[in-house]
């Protein structure tokens, strides 16, 4: 498949077991416990022996995520968790994405090519045939945990500062989101923020602080994630005893497990071009 045939079946938005499997690396059996903790979304396409299940770009990213931290030793669930918390992953989503960063959104489809022009000069090259993947200092956040407990995101790879967005408990068997929401201002002036501005503008990185803030979802929201296994507490402040154990272990961590979210990511989506060899299918 070359990269524009890829490119118009990507658009179509709906990605089979076999895709996610392929390009994320999860087995058959991880796939289908995901789906049954509701940590992902899909829908079934057919009727009969011959339904297939699809699921949208969105849950194939966050598949690509959830699939490096359970590789790096967490449980299926817990990464899950950790996954769907992840402050503004829905920008990180956007931006990395061969759409987004290849083609002109915004203008019409070409009849005969059935894809919008191309961009003259793409902001980056993640999905160049001829260049590897690589981490990129410049816009990659991670996802750090520091011994065992803390989870936090780096929004910037080249300054210290990390934001605490939940902790482990139970012998790293539970996921506890904390509140408030981290603010804009922890990864203004970014690569991902810039990137995200020169597409949308400012609109996107406003609809993403809405869309994923907690504190501004209905009651009915919270009360369903909680019976899917999904926590909230609200710590803040230099006075909570779990923030300033969070701000211990960040200043003295005896050990540190760090993923690369937008790596796998944009891994993962370049295992679906054929830009690199895809996961062997394993066996049902």
């Amino acid at each position: 498949m070359d990269f524009n045939d890829a490119i118009r079946r990507y658009r179509e938005n709906r990605f089979t077991d076999d895709d996610v499997m392929r390009c994320t690396g999860l087995s058959v059996r991880a796939w289908r416990e995901l789906i049954k903790l509701k940590a992902v979304r899909t829908e079934e396409a057919g009727r009969g022996p011959g339904r297939v299940r699809i699921c949208d770009r969105t849950n194939l990213k966050r598949a690509a995520v959830i699939s490096v931290l359970n590789q790096a030793g967490l449980s299926l669930a817990v990464a899950g968790q950790i996954a769907f918390f992840l402050p503004y992953h829905t920008l990180v989503y956007e931006v990395c994405d061969p759409i987004t960063i290849h083609f002109q959104n915004s203008a019409e489809t070409d009849p005969q090519s059935g894809l919008p022009p191309r961009v003259e000069r793409p902001m980056v090259d993640w999905f160049a045939p001829l260049e590897p993947a690589t981490t990129d200092a410049d816009v990659d956040w991670l996802i750090e945990i520091f011994d065992g407990r803390f989870v936090g995101v780096r929004y910037d790879t080249g300054k210290d500062a990390v934001t605490i967005f939940g902790d482990l408990r139970e012998q790293a068997t539970r996921f506890v989101a904390w509140l408030p929401f981290p603010r804009r201002d922890q990864f203004a002036g970014g690569a991902i923020e810039r990137i995200a501005q020169e597409l949308r503008g400012d609109s996107l990185i406003k609809f993403v602080a809405e869309w994923e803030d907690p504190s501004k979802w209905p009651k009915k929201w919270i009360n369903k994630l909680h019976r899917f296994g999904y926590q909230l507490e609200h710590h803040e402040g230099k006075t909570d005893p779990l923030c300033m154990a969070a701000e211990a272990a960040i200043r003295s961590a005896i050990f540190k497990i760090t993923v690369n979210p937008a790596l796998a990511i944009r891994k993962a989506l370049r295992r679906y071009l054929s830009i690199e060899p895809a996961f062997p299918n394993p066996a049902i």
